[in-house]
């Protein structure tokens, strides 16, 4: 590492919101603008990042988590999804809604339910707890969850003699791809559908190759996130100088050490303003304490 050298703050091509939480923020605002003075409902966090639900919040929307809260309002189902139960028991009872969620979790649940339809028990590849992950099962019967290869003993997958294997969009491959061998070793006939999206994929392959090649690695979002979460694992095995931020404020507190050259990841639901804001605090930072030396 060269102390002396001129501080370099690299951003990543793939940052700021993904196209499904874009999509979702454009149509919550379009909504908006074009029914003044209607009551709109978020059902469960739009979004993982407080500083966007924070935002809403001050421009009137109202998070809620029981869809018949919403009463006479406009009720907006949430990007990762809801099961199908839950859905058919919004269109029972007349509330007024809009389903934004992202069209590639809209895919995974149109491929559960196909594979299902084949015969085939359901395998879901990713976090039991998180709302993508419970949407998906919620479009077939029966479905089982996996998050780890330890949790795949020969129990878990007793009678099942075919299976379906779909993943949560945001997971990391490696990390699925450990779960898959243990599935095969144990079910004789699977059939398997890679459903991690191509912006995930993107941002987790940039994060694999660069981390290494820099003195530390920024990756500005919420620790609520999912994606975010994944990308610090990933850029953290390269880089162990791998650092959390979710707000501009919080470069001033890390710890930097000597390092001068630095790369930054965000998470899909960080917005561009605070990214942008964050990388001038960081470099500033960097150009004071290069004076100072």
């Amino acid at each position: 590492m060269n102390k002396s050298a001129s501080p370099k703050v690299d951003v990543s091509p793939y940052v700021g919101f993904c196209g499904g939480v874009n999509r979702t923020l454009k149509i919550i605002e379009k909504l908006r603008l074009e029914q003044p003075g209607k009551k709109i409902y978020l059902l469960g966090k739009v979004v993982h990042n407080e500083i966007v639900l924070n935002r809403m919040k001050r421009r009137g929307f109202k998070t809620i988590d029981d869809h018949r809260l919403a009463g006479d309002g406009l009720l907006i189902i949430q990007s990762h999804g809801i099961p199908a139960s839950r859905l058919s028991e919004i269109k029972a009872s007349g509330i007024s809604f809009v389903d934004t969620t992202c069209p590639m979790v809209k895919d995974i649940q149109a491929r559960a339910r196909r594979l299902a339809g084949e015969g085939r028990r359901v395998i879901i590849i990713g976090d039991r707890r998180h709302e993508e992950v419970q949407g998906i099962a919620g479009q077939v019967e029966n479905a089982l969850i996996l998050g780890t290869p330890e949790e795949a003993g020969r129990g878990f997958f007793r009678g099942v003699d075919r299976a379906g294997v779909v993943i949560q969009s945001t997971f990391i491959r490696a990390e699925a791809d450990a779960i898959l061998r243990k599935i095969r070793r144990f079910v004789p006939d699977v059939r398997f559908e890679n459903t991690i999206c191509k912006p995930t994929s993107d941002r987790q392959r940039d994060a694999r190759i660069q981390a290494a090649r820099y003195d530390g690695v920024i990756v500005i979002g919420s620790p609520a996130s999912a994606n975010t979460r994944n990308l610090m694992s990933i850029a953290g095995a390269g880089n162990r100088r791998t650092r959390l931020v979710s707000r501009p404020e919080d470069v001033d507190g890390l710890p930097l050490g000597q390092g001068r050259k630095f790369y930054v990841l965000s998470g899909a639901s960080t917005p561009m303003d605070v990214i942008d804001r964050t990388v001038a605090r960081l470099r500033r930072r960097l150009e004071r304490e290069t004076k100072s030396r």
